[in-house]
């Protein structure tokens, strides 16, 4: 096939500035450099995005296949973005956290994952280590704030069909160093320390003096965050609203933006707590007994809660959990096998309990290989309680983790979800597709099908596993809600407790993790919303398309519940998505021959 685009080439560019990213997507000509940081490393990245932009435009449109199109848009978008950070984001200059980040994601990869050989993986990790100690010091010295900025009105996103580029130039505000960022950087880099000893009990004593340097280093970095960066740090880094919808434009690939996503947010939001209302009224008597009378004439929240609580009680052992989420992730197989509703990756597939190092970071999640490392293998982890835990924090742990949410997690994490989707996303021979793939799709896709899989008949009309399905859910749509309040309406924690705790049944110590997190991240939390919208979207389309309306089974304010629709096949429609690989919502449109 002719390389229209000059693909490898731009990879192997993009690799050789970027090679902490070229790590995570599978490219290993870079992985014991960290690249250049500081003025330089910014302007040598600043003048790739010229030249490979330049040329990309350059190329005739009409000597493109439809492909190769797609592809050199998605090429375009993920040079833009990039452009955009480092132009209008510039994390280094107030955010502390940001190079911890960049390290633990330099450094992991070469640890935990097995691709080429161990010599090599050693060689590099070694090499990473050993630079750690001019990094760190180059963060500290990046940490100034950011001046006022102008900018060009258009900030560079892919925008709809009809949308028009805002002319002129706009006035983005100075941003100091955010303090909540140096405090979380401060509490959060002795992980560094931590990976830099996993490195020596993985490989080695031979590493134990690279590992000792970044361990030095580490301590030099938190003293000097704590004695010269906090004390002249200020805020928490909120973006404000001109700067978080450019932002999210970028993320989303221009698919939606604020004023949309909160529209169909809220009106999913009243619609999805309408019906979890009326599922607890119904299974009430099943799981509250002799409470069911007394619950169902008070307050129906209250009813919520009691009835998730007790469903919450219907858990395994906690030594158990690896053997049921196992067994989770098979009863999925063989809905899928029964159904024909996809076709089931060849690629391996461990379940496993979590790395004692990664358990404090999240519950149970899916370490899935970099897109261009083919044949590698995947991880289903399962995170139990930790070891000094009390009865009490375990028994809490596992009514979060009941038996319904492992059911749930299985084919959101697994099967049909994102070890399924990632494993047929690694076969495309479309290299930039499976480099530049969108996060905004992947997340999307996890919860779409989750839904999917309900519509189909997963569960056997369990009404219980229903109601913890439209909690999950309804978690993600107060994700969006969550980010766009933090960073472009200046929302405090009072009214995001209100929204997550009073609205969402959320625990309250899951919500305040979550509002730190709103807080030192940005448009990323609007994604798993966002994201299924977009597959309900495409989905409609293609019903649409094969000749018949789209109606719903409970009201369309509810995601899936689909009316059959005469003419299109789902098994069909969801071979069509996966085979594009994780492309952009509006260009899968476009691949599939669905676009407006």
């Amino acid at each position: 096939m002719i390389d229209a685009l000059d693909a490898a080439g731009l990879l192997a560019r993009f690799a050789a500035l970027h090679p902490v990213a070229a790590t995570g997507m599978g490219i290993h000509d870079h992985d014991g450099s960290w690249g250049e940081h500081g003025p330089a490393g910014r302007s040598a990245r600043l003048d790739w995005c010229d030249r490979e932009e330049a040329r990309l435009v350059a190329i005739p449109v009409a000597s493109l296949s439809p492909d190769d199109l797609c592809d050199r848009d998605l090429a375009l978008g993920t040079i833009r973005a990039i452009r955009f950070e480092l132009q209008e984001v510039q994390p280094e200059a107030w955010d502390a956290l940001h190079t911890v980040s960049v390290i633990g994601g330099g450094l992991f990869p070469l640890i935990a994952r097995g691709f080429g050989t161990a010599e090599r993986r050693a060689s590099d990790l070694a090499s990473r280590l050993a630079q750690v100690p001019a990094l760190l010091d180059a963060a500290v010295t990046d940490l100034t704030g950011l001046p006022e900025l102008r900018v060009p009105a258009d900030d560079g996103a892919p925008r709809r069909g009809g949308d028009s580029s805002p002319p002129g130039t706009i006035t983005l505000p100075a941003r100091p160093v955010s303090r909540l960022h140096t405090e979380t950087a401060i509490a959060q880099a002795p992980g560094i320390t931590e990976l830099a000893e996993l490195a020596v009990a993985t490989y080695g004593e031979e590493l134990r003096g690279p590992a000792d340097l970044a361990i030095a280093a580490t301590t030099r970095f938190i003293e000097r965050l704590q004695r010269d960066v906090l004390p002249k740090s200020s805020g928490e880094g909120r973006y404000g609203a001109a700067l978080y919808d450019r932002a999210l434009r970028h993320t989303l690939f221009g698919s939606h933006d604020r004023a949309a996503i909160a529209a169909k947010g809220e009106q999913e939001f009243a619609a999805v707590r309408a019906r979890m209302i009326s599922i607890a009224q119904r299974i009430a008597p099943e799981w509250l007994g002799e409470r069911a009378t007394e619950a169902l004439s008070g307050d129906r929240s209250t009813l919520v809660a009691e009835v998730l609580h007790a469903i919450g009680g219907d858990h395994c052992a906690p030594e158990e959990m690896l053997n049921r989420s196992r067994a989770e992730t098979a009863r999925c197989e063989a809905f899928i096998r029964k159904t024909g509703l996809v076709d089931l990756p060849k690629e391996p597939l461990e379940i496993m309990w979590t790395p004692l190092f990664l358990r404090a970071y999240a519950g149970a999640f899916l370490d899935a290989p970099g897109p261009l490392d083919r044949g590698e293998k995947s991880f289903f982890y399962v995170t139990p309680a930790p070891d000094d835990a009390t009865p009490e924090q375990v028994e809490s742990k596992m009514r979060e983790d009941n038996n319904r949410m492992l059911a749930l997690l299985a084919i959101h994490e697994a099967i049909p979800g994102h070890y399924l989707q990632l494993a047929a996303a690694n076969q495309t021979p479309r290299p930039l597709r499976a480099a530049f793939g969108s996060g905004v799709f992947a997340e999307g896709w996890a919860v779409y099908v989750t839904q999917v899989m309900l519509d189909e008949g997963f569960g056997d009309g369990d009404l219980a596993l229903e109601l913890v399905h439209w909690k999950f859910y309804l978690r993600c749509i107060a994700n969006a809600l969550l980010d766009a309040g933090v960073h472009a309406d200046g929302r405090d924690e009072a009214w995001a407790l209100n929204l997550m705790v009073n609205q969402s049944w959320q625990e309250e110590a899951e919500a305040k993790a979550k509002y730190l997190r709103a807080r030192l991240t940005s448009t990323q939390l609007p994604t798993y919303f966002v994201g299924s919208m977009g597959c309900w979207e495409v989905e409609d389309r293609a019903r649409r398309a094969a000749g018949g309306p789209v109606a719903h089974v409970d009201g369309a304010d509810l995601p899936g519940n689909r009316v059959e629709t005469p003419g299109f096949s789902r098994p069909k429609h969801l071979r069509a998505v996966l085979s594009h690989g994780t492309p952009p919502i509006p260009l899968l449109e476009r691949l599939l021959g669905l676009a407006e």
